[in-house]
């Protein structure tokens, strides 16, 4: 896919950032070094990688390892029947790094909290690659992820619900193939790890595409010469950081401006927009408004949209978007029995 096509979205929203907006102490979130203790972070603390906040980075202390050390990230999703079906990884350096990714869930959060969790009995989650990671399996059938290059990454896997999760990097150089680079420690800017929402229908062919310079001035001297006060061009990047989604090094090849997506969605069942039930919230049904309006609060919080469910493999780092709802209300329109139209306004974030 190219030109950033829209065909039928797909919605990545973070429930962790989702429970600490909506005041719960998830204070299990434990990084491991080489070690066995909570030394793995050198710059930064844990709960940061949930800030949705990309730009502002934690920084591992991985050069200082050697042979066979690990960073692992334990995540307590605050219960056990939540539906997890993606991780993503915003704003890493892990190729530079020589880092690979493997992911594990449990129950007991004891299967978690070791150095290996391969060697321990959580159970190993095969994933698929959406957005710059390459899944491969070694010696022991363990499913483990490689970043194709620094940049984002995002990886899908059958729908689970156990309770804990651990995340584990590991080296990909050396003479074993299992160490990190010495000369660079790896970054993250945010951790997103939730349920995945599909869109039942492509949006209306009425769709607007824009992009705004929002933080340009064009002020007018009193000689009636104007000029222009830029506060910010939008993406960054830098050899050491990026917006979600850039590829490139150099601000001078990344395209400004706010992306902003205008959509309206026609007929859908009632069912696919609207809980069941709006007494309490029920893990197993899924709707746009329990697992998309509801999990960002509206404009609250930011989510990673992509432009086409179908999308996997290499090369679509170009077709999703780090962004946000630009609407304080979702208006459902019905326009026959059980059957509803919406419009959703969306906003780049940075």
């Amino acid at each position: 896919m190219s030109n950033f096509n829209i065909r039928t979205p797909r919605f990545y929203c973070d429930m962790i950032g989702y429970q600490l907006a909506r005041g719960k102490n998830l204070n299990t979130f434990t990084v491991l070094d080489e070690a066995g203790t909570i030394t793995g972070i050198r710059s930064g603390v844990a709960a940061d990688l949930f800030d949705n906040r990309p730009s502002n980075l934690i920084v591992f202390n991985t050069a200082t390892n050697s042979g066979n050390d690990h960073v692992i990230i334990n995540i307590d999703t605050g219960d056990g029947n939540l539906r997890q079906g993606f991780i993503a990884l915003l704003n890493h350096n892990m190729k530079t790094a020589d880092a690979k990714m493997r992911v594990y869930a449990s129950d007991d959060p004891d299967d978690l909290d070791a150095v290996n969790i391969s060697a321990g009995s959580a159970a190993a989650v095969a994933m698929t690659e959406i957005v710059n990671g390459v899944p491969n399996a070694d010696s022991d059938g363990t499913a483990l992820v490689t970043p194709r290059h620094d940049g984002s990454t995002i990886v899908t896997f059958s729908e689970r619900h156990e309770r804990y999760f651990g995340i584990q990097f590991e080296g990909t150089a050396g003479s074993g193939s299992d160490e990190f680079n010495t000369s660079t420690h790896m970054t993250l800017g945010s951790l997103m790890i939730g349920e995945y929402f599909d869109m039942p229908v492509a949006p209306d062919l009425s769709l607007t595409r824009s992009i705004t310079y929002d933080h340009v001035k064009v002020q007018e001297s009193i000689g009636g010469q104007r000029y222009a006060n830029i506060s910010s061009f939008g993406r960054q990047v830098s050899a050491a950081s990026k917006s979600p989604f850039s590829t490139t090094t150099s601000n001078q090849q990344i395209f400004g401006g706010r992306m902003g997506l205008d959509l309206s969605f026609s007929y859908l069942n009632s069912t696919d927009l609207m809980p069941d039930e709006y007494d309490t919230y029920n893990f197993t049904d899924d709707s746009f408004v329990e697992d998309v309006w509801n999990r960002t609060m509206g404009p609250a919080l930011p989510f990673v949209l992509s432009v086409d469910k179908t999308l996997s493999g290499d090369g679509n780092d170009g077709e999703h978007l780090f962004c946000r709802f630009a609407q304080d209300g979702l208006s459902m329109q019905q326009v026959m029995p059980d059957i509803f139209s919406v419009k959703l306004k969306i906003e780049e974030e940075f």
